[in-house]
């Protein structure tokens, strides 16, 4: 493990001194905060600036914004990915962000599809990833997408072909949750990337929706003891790789118990 971070996907992307105070009041190791770089709550991008002052002692990595990547070309939803990215990626140094996590797309889409929006995903993958890489940034992508969405674009062996196609100065995000949903098998996935993963969303669900359960939640569809070898194959093949403790927002995530998983992931890795 290279560094261990917080998404703050626990607080909605808005109770940022909750943040804080969850990671300063750690004091095995440091811990970092993964922000998201868009959201629809009102005044968002002003007070996610003003947290570059707050956390600038702090571990933080970024999370490229929510907004479909697979795009018509020329049309008004590119431009508008274009306009969020360009200043999510104009956030990074300001932040000293060390990565940011991009996705392959967004929504659903018929099945007759498919293959076309494949093609134009690698296309967008291939233009920001480079564009990141030219502005100094360390990008990553992501599996995102599950069934119940009908949001599957990439299943685990073309997820892990992309990884082919694009340059090494691209890494892999595993998230665990969509993997979990689309029934992949991710200690061998870990084992074929190896060290291509740069990083990780670590969270579980209930197998049908992206609940984003802690990684040990009694209702999780994973059960301890596979999340155990999850988290060894991850310490065996990417021991370099970041991780991030990526939780939705319920009274089941506490400061205390987002320590306790800080130690229990800790210890594994």
């Amino acid at each position: 493990m290279k560094h261990l971070y917080l998404s703050n996907y626990c607080v909605l992307f808005q109770d940022y001194d909750w943040i804080e105070r969850c990671v300063r009041s750690f004091q095995d190791f440091p811990i970092g905060v993964e922000f998201a770089t868009s959201w629809t709550t009102p005044g968002f991008y002003e007070e996610l600036e003003r947290q570059v002052e707050v956390f600038r002692d702090i571990p933080t990595t970024l999370h490229a914004p929510f907004v479909e990547e697979c795009t018509l070309p020329g049309s008004e939803a590119e431009q508008y990915m274009a306009q969020r990215y360009q200043y999510a990626c104009d956030l990074y140094p300001r932040f000293g962000a060390t990565s940011m996590v991009m996705h392959t797309h967004e929504g659903g889409f018929p099945p007759e599809e498919r293959a076309a929006r494949q093609k134009r995903s690698l296309e967008v993958v291939r233009d920001w990833t480079g564009r990141m890489v030219r502005q100094g940034i360390r990008p990553t992508v992501e599996n995102v997408g599950f069934p119940l969405k009908n949001s599957v674009l990439f299943d685990q062996a073309e997820f892990e072909a992309l990884f082919d196609q694009l340059p090494p100065e691209v890494g892999c995000l595993l998230d665990t949750g969509h993997a979990l949903l689309n029934h992949w098998d991710i200690p061998a996935l870990i084992r074929r990337l190896g060290s291509r993963i740069w990083g990780y969303h670590l969270n579980n669900n209930d197998g049908l929706h992206d609940s984003h359960y802690p990684i040990y939640d009694p209702d999780g569809v994973c059960p301890p003891q596979e999340m155990d070898e999850i988290l060894r194959s991850i310490a065996k093949y990417s021991p370099q790789a970041d991780l991030v403790l990526e939780y939705a927002p319920s009274p089941r995530v506490t400061i205390e118990s987002l320590h306790q998983d800080f130690r229990k992931v800790a210890a594994m890795v």
